[in-house]
């Protein structure tokens, strides 16, 4: 794609039109507007109307670039079907959380975002490490066990979007959630420790903005592995709403390649902003560099 002029681009965009809620502009006519005197190649996959296999229909166009248009969810669900393929993904942020579209720096401007597609802006792709879970799930984001995976479930049953559903379900999280007792372990690391949350960071910040990893960086072959020992209402609160980072004395950060989590009762576990049950056993690996992305040259 570097050297490929942009009357040549075939471009699949797989929508999520319900991301962001009913008050968010159409994303298909605003891409079919963007195009319409242009001379790429666009095609749809509406993920509300699928009519085959997304597989199949890459392996038929066989795109240039996968755009996945609408939040975190989104984003991982494509993501998944591009590791360790030579096919680039592109972001167009359209979702009530957008952080990794954050974290890659891909502004929120969607005519932006189609520039740096059709490199009419200054883009580069480059090569990002995913985790792998259990063998068999992708985190590409933030994954955690305890209380932010707890929050996860509280937000999805309450069903208010945005700030506020999350504030309201910190205040529930907080008075269900208890301390864990956790073993992590790796060749090299073995400690028992007793947290709120351990989260298994690919990224720096979640999509409210909150910091978790201040220092963290997608490629360069490890996760971080954090540990929240105590975390209070006013933290979380100031987190969400001020963007702070997380009070590092109660905080601790372990770089790893590989590592499993085990807890002494089974907790709760999310992947990617997606609630997953409870578990007593996190095993994780680095995905080195397994995944093609466009973002902006910065």
């Amino acid at each position: 794609m570097a050297q490929q002029s942009s009357m040549q681009l075939r471009l699949l965009f797989v929508i999520n039109p319900v991301s962001g809620g009913k008050k968010k502009a159409d994303p298909e006519a605003f891409i079919k507007n963007y195009f319409n005197e242009r001379q790429e190649e666009i095609h749809f996959f509406l993920l509300d109307k699928p009519q085959r296999p997304l597989t199949d229909l890459i392996s038929k166009i066989k795109p240039d670039c996968v755009i996945a248009v609408g939040g975190d969810g989104t984003v991982k669900m494509v993501a998944e079907l591009l590791v360790n393929t030579a096919i680039p993904m592109g972001i167009l942020p359209a979702g009530s959380a957008n952080g990794m579209a954050t974290e890659l720096h891909i502004p929120a401007d969607w005519e932006q975002v189609l520039g740096l597609i059709t490199r009419e802006h200054p883009a580069v792709v480059i090569d990002i490490d995913l985790i792998l879970i259990n063998g068999k799930e992708t985190c590409i984001h933030l994954s955690d066990v305890g209380l932010n995976a707890l929050l996860v479930k509280n937000f999805e049953q309450r069903g208010i979007r945005g700030k506020l559903g999350y504030a309201l379900a910190i205040f529930k999280t907080l008075w269900q959630n208890k301390r864990l007792e956790v073993k992590i372990e790796n060749q090299k690391i073995h400690l028992v420790r007793h947290a709120h949350m351990i989260v298994l960071a690919n990224a720096r910040m979640y999509g409210t903005g909150a910091s978790i990893n201040p220092d963290g960086n997608l490629t360069d072959g490890l996760f971080e592995v954090v540990i929240l020992r105590k975390l209070s209402i006013p933290e979380l609160l100031k987190m969400l709403f001020r963007h702070r980072p997380f009070d590092p004395a109660k905080t601790e950060i372990l770089q790893a390649s590989q590592v499993t989590i085990s807890t002494r009762k089974r907790a709760h576990f999310q992947i990617d902003g997606e609630y997953l049950g409870k578990t007593n056993q996190v095993r994780a690996s680095i995905l080195s560099r397994a995944l093609k992305v466009i973002v902006p040259v910065t």
